[in-house]
């Protein structure tokens, strides 16, 4: 998902950003909602008054809503300095010719839509997998498969994660021998939890259930 938003910067910003400013006293969660075209990033959080009209991803001074825990990722390096958050998601965007996230202020809080590239959406379309929607892996709750062994977990997890990989490249990234993961996927899919679609090279795993 590198080009909604550089998933290792500019969404990391956001996410920092919704811890930051975040109403802890509601008890309400930071919420991600990812689909095949957007991620939503809901906090009950609150900005202040003077900064809610100004352009966010121009230069503008910060204010965070817990100042404390805002220093305390300052201090271990989490982020810069305050107020430069945004101007960093821009340039992640812009780096990967992204839209600029869409940001909503509520009296009920923040919602931050980020749009996928037009180059995702189409390298997306082009693999033959329309049928696939990205959020079918992503909502996938490994814990939900309770009578999966340790391996075949991992294994999910690593799938969920990269649909297309092949069994080769997941025993290498486990570090175990072929067969032995062989043998698990075997088992995954006479559980009917994921089918292969596709040739062994070309193909994408599917999750059933």
């Amino acid at each position: 998902m590198k080009n909604t938003c550089s998933l290792e910067n500019g969404f990391r910003e956001i996410l920092l950003n919704s811890v930051n400013h975040k109403q802890y006293e509601e008890g309400n969660p930071i919420q991600v909602s990812i689909y095949d075209d957007k991620i939503y990033v809901w906090n009950d959080g609150k900005f202040p008054k003077e900064l809610a009209s100004q352009n966010l991803f121009e230069k503008h001074y910060s204010k965070p809503y817990n100042p404390l825990i805002a220093q305390t990722f300052f201090k271990a390096g989490f982020i810069e300095s305050w107020g430069r958050g945004f101007e960093k998601i821009k340039k992640e965007c812009e780096l990967y010719n992204t839209p600029i996230p869409e940001i909503e202020i509520k009296t009920s809080g923040v919602m931050v839509k980020c749009n996928a590239s037009s180059i995702y959406m189409d390298l997306l379309g082009g693999m033959g997998r329309k049928d696939v929607q990205i959020n079918d892996y992503k909502n996938v709750q490994i814990n939900d498969h309770e009578k999966l062994t340790k391996m075949e977990k991992e294994i999910l997890k690593i799938i969920i994660q990269n649909p297309e990989i092949t069994q080769v490249n997941i025993a290498n990234k486990l570090g175990r021998a072929p067969k032995t993961v062989q043998r698990a996927i075997a088992t995954l899919k006479t559980k009917e939890i994921i089918t292969r679609v596709g040739s062994n090279k070309k193909g994408y795993w599917k999750i059933k259930k």
